[in-house]
């Protein structure tokens, strides 16, 4: 057909297409990544918040303690603030209506361990059948103090309805702890932290009984003097290793590092050990992330094993399984069951000390961690010949270990 201008105008004809195989391919990967993230965005939804999410740490213990019935009238916070060791450490006091959401808090405080470079400590009952509590994040610490409430509030009755009087409910007394068998004795050791700072400490150190246990830092101006003085006054003499904490805390000169090859694990203890003389043993300084590694305490444990070399875990951490890798490796062993300065009060220290002899009587065993400060060394010399006649005798450290 002609078309107008002479032109003959061609019919198109449509091209067939074929469709490549990857197409249907793609629908089906695209259809199957947006059920991905629907699914992602709905657990996200559900799941609790993570320490960042919520704040940091203390975001989400104020909300894990409003969930459990702690109002703000039963909740003080930072009741005291204290720089020890580069960490600050804010004291919290909290009021539960009962043990059992006392007990839900603290369990669900528990689960923090695992995210966030969060470290939880163990609950430990303290005088007045308190509960303390301690979490670690980074150089921010909380020392939790987790109280029953001493009475019910009273029941207010709402205006303008009639109806029977309301009884008020009597008020709560706490359980007493049960107190220990008449005649009971315990045993109780004592280890003094960070000689080796201040050579003007040790000489008070040398004035409390011999059975106090001091342990030296290593690599520091008075590490060696501190430990021969300590020594020749008939003291037993520990290395306070280094090892590495969870966060940013730095433990200090000749650390022992989770990044460290085996090799040098190895050389960094027997330097440290070669540093200070006249040892009997180590504990850990610091260490919450070094000592929850078994590699690195196998080779530890293997070296204090070669040299005869008691090992008392300084448990900063629940997660450590340093005492188990010692005793794995036939090391003598034991454990801090009780920290004596976390404040640093004569009378919080002293409460501590209740607490010791307490355990003492009621298990048989205990051993005690505090550090070597004016404060400390202060109290320890008013109280400790006091424990005899208390039915508790001091003992050397190593003569608890097994």
């Amino acid at each position: 057909m002609a078309a107008s201008g002479g032109r003959t105008r061609r019919k198109k004809t449509k091209k067939k297409v074929s469709t490549p195989v990857w197409r249907p391919l793609a629908g089906i990967a695209g259809a199957a990544v947006l059920v991905v993230l629907v699914l992602f965005w709905v657990l996200k939804a559900e799941r609790p918040a993570t320490v960042d999410e919520s704040g940091g740490v203390e975001g989400r213990l104020l909300e894990l303690a409003a969930a459990h019935g702690v109002e703000s009238a039963d909740l003080e916070v930072d009741v005291d603030i204290r720089k020890i060791e580069g960490v600050f450490l804010r004291s919290w006091s909290l009021r539960f209506a009962s043990t059992a959401s006392r007990e839900e808090f603290i369990a669900e405080v528990a689960i923090l361990d695992d995210r966030d470079d969060v470290s939880v400590g163990e609950p430990v009952v303290r005088v007045g059948r308190t509960i303390g509590l301690r979490v670690d994040h980074g150089v921010e610490a909380f020392d939790l103090d987790l109280r029953l409430a001493q009475e019910q509030r009273a029941y207010t009755a709402p205006e303008n309805i009639v109806g029977p009087t309301p009884v008020k409910r009597p008020a709560a007394t706490p359980t007493p702890r049960p107190a220990p068998p008449a005649g009971a004795r315990g045993r109780l050791a004592i280890l003094l932290d960070d000689a080796g700072q201040q050579i003007q400490l040790v000489p008070q150190a040398t004035s409390l009984p011999r059975e106090v246990g001091v342990a030296v830092l290593p690599f520091l101006p008075y590490s060696t003097e501190s430990a021969v003085a300590i020594h020749e006054a008939g003291h037993e003499v520990w290395l306070h290793l280094p090892m590495e904490a969870v966060g940013d805390n730095d433990p200090g000169p000749g650390a022992l590092m989770t990044d460290m090859s085996d090799d040098e694990l190895r050389d960094a203890v027997f330097m440290a050990i070669n540093n200070i003389p006249h040892l009997v043993g180590v504990n850990n300084h610091m260490g919450s992330l070094a000592t929850a590694d078994l590699r690195m305490m196998t080779w530890v444990m293997q070296d204090l094993a070669s040299m005869d070399l008691a090992f008392i875990d300084s448990r900063t951490t629940v997660k450590t399984v340093a005492e188990t890798a010692a005793r794995a490796q036939g090391v003598k062993a034991g454990r801090r069951h009780v920290f004596l300065d976390n404040e640093r009060t004569p009378a919080a220290i002293r409460a501590q000390i209740e607490e010791a002899i307490y355990r003492s009587r009621m298990e048989g065993e205990i051993i005690a961690i505090g550090h070597l400060n004016e404060v400390t060394v202060a109290v320890l010399a008013d109280e400790l010949p006091k424990l005899e006649e208390r039915g508790v005798t001091l003992v050397r450290p190593t003569v608890l270990l097994d």
